[in-house]
């Protein structure tokens, strides 16, 4: 009997001091003992930071001291103009490559070194990537301005505590099977950390293809989620990548490169002052340049970096994978990017499984924004400019951009039965229950991919969604609807308003007083309300902005007529001599001069003559 109480006596001491000892290790106020789970940002591309370093292992810095960020490259101004100055001046001359293009790919592939990957996918670069391997309240008051400017999720770590916030940072060009491994870890760690059994993943972006790799490679960790909230994901890539990886670009149709293919990409006037300079090229040796850059930047950069894979579509990946990962050399990459292919094509099916085990998983998705046109297919599907439609809403049926469904379409509800649900969008661009998830999914019309993290509504719900348990599905609050619009507040907030109120009234007729207290509740309706109305924002502006010039607190606008030239020159350009380098033009106009002199003769003397005959 003394036996046995010993060693219970034993079995209770070390089992307090391996409570005392897991305890300790956790770092959160609450213990893992409050109603909030830790919250996970798993960001897109280009939102972590990624830093070039020299031989030595020291930060590059550039002329301004600060660190050189390896997104998407580095472009050695002094470098370029070296490799470039004698090809382009011999081709300008000769009118004939002579080495320019070359001399481009060269820069390509300088340019793009640091962030390109070996034969296993493995980069080769010497970066280093800025990491937080710790909770934001531990992270130094920089790397919490790195973190909120990216994803400025402020009111939720006022609200679950920053201890309760981490925020998962990767390499964008690298290998992503490494980056699924390590956010499995990550989530380990953070349940140890705080003392949850449970965490919420945030995938934005580009972390959609993590988190699809995430649910496939490793099942078990669906037992660690509570919620996600996926924030415009490219769970089926990017119709732009697929293009890319099939050298399907627009750019090199010498029709669409000399009219319209720059103007989505820049101001107009830049754009058409490019196009009237390109031609100091003829159109071959242009394009001849153009196809060996986009080659090397496929064939040599990309096609090794398994994190642009996961953005390739599944409707491109076997033409791509084909054309590019044939050759033995790459079979370890292939293996790779099979694997995720098959994570890809799995992924409604996983999302499914985390719903039926009882994870909340919402979506929330931009739309009607065409597509930056560098592929052939932009204007193929709806899109929130970077990232098309289908890929985002998890296979929502919409009509393109600009256009609506077919005025006889009827609400298929192939993932909803309930017939009290309306799941078309009021401008009819979209029936939402044509997606997975029809009751937790919120659509934003005409909000850019890019400024995403602009619109606060869609911070607010994430914030909501993250934080609370109020909203369950789109029918929860009203003032969180399931179709929603654009904004980008921070003018009105952070300029016109504060302008505003800091003006004395009193000193006011009684008719700008009155204008000025209505622009003011209405530009503070606007700013603290959560339902957008299209073109209500610009009327905001514009209403404070007159108030505040007719009371002189700002200047009027000067108007300045924009100038057109470049755009007048470029378009009579396009209109009379195609697409011909200026080296071209001259036969092309003795071509029409004479034709225009035969066209004379005919009409006038020969024509005459031969009726007489």
């Amino acid at each position: 009997m003394k036996k046995v109480i010993s060693i219970i006596l034993a079995l209770a001491m070390i089992f307090s001091v391996l409570t005392v000892g897991a305890s300790a290790a956790v770092k959160t106020e609450c213990g893992g003992n409050c109603d909030t789970c830790p919250s996970i940002v798993v960001p897109g591309i280009g939102q972590s930071n990624v830093w070039a370093l020299d031989e030595n292992g020291d930060y590059l810095l550039d002329d301004n001291g600060e660190r050189m960020s390896c997104f998407p490259a580095i472009f050695d101004i002094g470098s370029i103009v070296l490799k470039a100055v004698v090809p382009v001046l011999l081709t300008l001359v000769t009118q004939h490559d002579i080495g320019l293009s070359k001399a481009l790919s060269d820069v390509v592939l300088d340019s793009f070194a640091v962030n390109m990957c070996d034969n296993n996918g493995k980069n080769t670069g010497n970066i280093e990537v800025e990491k937080y391997p710790y909770s934001v309240a531990e992270c130094s008051e920089y790397e919490k301005e790195q973190i909120y400017d990216n994803v400025p999720l402020l009111d939720y770590a006022k609200q679950a505590g920053e201890d309760h916030l981490y925020y998962f940072a990767y390499n964008s060009f690298s290998n992503h099977l490494d980056i699924v491994n390590e956010l499995y870890d990550f989530i380990q760690m953070v349940k140890e950390d705080t003392g949850h059994d449970k965490v919420n993943i945030v995938p934005i972006s580009m972390g959609g293809s993590v988190a699809n790799g995430l649910l496939e490679y490793h099942p078990d960790v669906m037992d660690s989620l509570n919620k996600v909230v996926y924030i415009v994901p490219a769970l089926d890539g990017s119709t732009i990548v697929g293009d890319l990886l099939l050298k399907d670009l627009t750019f090199l149709d010498k029709d669409f490169l000399y009219n319209g293919f720059l103007e989505t990409l820049m101001d107009e006037d830049e754009a058409r002052m490019i196009e009237v300079i390109a031609r100091i090229l003829p159109d071959q040796v242009l394009l001849k340049c153009l196809n060996a850059v986009a080659d090397t930047l496929v064939n040599d950069v990309a096609a090794n970096i398994t994190t642009l894979w996961a953005l390739c579509p599944s409707s491109a990946y076997p033409e791509a994978a084909k054309e590019l990962l044939s050759d033995p050399s790459k079979a370890e990459i292939k293996r790779q990017t099979d694997m995720y292919y098959k994570a890809q094509l799995n992924s409604d099916a996983n999302i499914q499984k985390l719903v039926d085990k009882g994870v909340q998983v919402f979506n929330i998705v931009d739309y009607d924004v065409p597509l930056y046109c560098i592929g052939n297919t932009w204007n193929g599907d709806n899109a929130d400019g970077v990232i098309h439609l289908d890929s985002t809403s998890m296979g929502v049926v919409s009509a393109k951009v600009g256009e609506t469904l077919p005025e006889d379409y009827v609400q298929a509800n192939t993932y909803c039965s309930n017939p009290e649900h309306n799941h078309i969008s009021p401008d009819r661009v979209l029936d939402a229950s044509t997606g997975l998830l029809p009751d937790t999914t919120f659509y934003f019309d005409g909000q850019n991919h890019e400024r995403t993290a602009r619109n606060d509504i869609i911070i607010s719900l994430a914030t909501r969604l993250l934080a609370t348990d109020d909203i369950t599905d789109v029918y929860s609050d009203e003032n969180y609807p399931q179709f929603n619009g654009a904004r980008d507040p921070r003018k009105i907030k952070n300029n016109l308003l504060p302008a505003a109120k800091n003006v004395d009234a009193s000193t006011l007729n009684a008719e700008d007083a009155s204008e000025l207290a209505a622009a003011i509740a209405e530009a503070e309706a606007f700013v603290n309300g959560t339902v957008c109305v299209a073109g209500q924002e610009d009327k905001i502006e514009e209403r404070l902005n007159s108030i505040l010039v007719k009371v002189g607190v700002y200047a009027p606008d000067e108007d300045e007529e924009p100038s057109d030239f470049f755009s007048k020159l470029s378009l009579w350009l396009y209109d009379n001599y195609g697409t011909a380098g200026y080296s071209e033009m001259l036969p092309i106009t003795f071509n029409l001069i004479f034709k225009g002199f035969f066209s004379v003769i005919n009409d006038k003397i020969l024509a005459p003559v031969n009726s007489l005959i």
